[in-house]
């Protein structure tokens, strides 16, 4: 009886083991991009903020999105509104501009727009482009 409990019980650790490892093989894979913060906004009232990240993108369709539409240019507006506003914060604003718009002129670059369901204004555009291995994420919260 304590013998068949063992093997019970081993099998249930077992499980639970391979479900873990299973887990982190999958997060880890979504892990696939590097980030680097190039412009962080003061924090508001209500911590308000506009942040730029480059991305540097190691594998290919790690995120999957959109061709760049006129959905993208309305979502963009925004975002790029903000971005010249903060102009004199912003180091070397017109390479990073410019590096964008390439982007937005290239036919393989796709788009991802997301609002955080949880956090009430939080906005993120991700633009991205698997063949120059580069994007950018624009994330504003109000």
């Amino acid at each position: 009886m304590k013998n068949k409990k063992f093997k019970i019980l081993t099998f249930i650790i077992l499980g639970f083991v391979a479900v873990f490892y299973i887990f982190k093989i999958n997060s880890q894979k979504n892990k696939s991009y590097k980030v680097k913060g190039i412009y962080k906004s003061q924090r508001a009232f209500g911590d308000d903020y506009f942040d730029i990240y480059e991305i540097i993108i190691d594998d290919k369709n790690i995120i999957e999105g959109k061709i760049i539409d006129d959905d993208y240019y309305k979502k963009s507006k925004g975002f790029k509104q903000i971005m010249k506003t903060s102009r004199k914060e912003i180091d070397d604003y017109d390479d990073i501009l410019h590096s964008i718009e390439l982007l937005e002129k290239n036919p393989n670059t796709i788009y991802v727009y997301q609002e955080d369901v949880d956090k009430e204004g939080h906005k993120s555009l991700f633009i991205i482009n698997y063949d120059l291995n580069k994007g950018y994420i624009l994330d504003l919260q109000i």
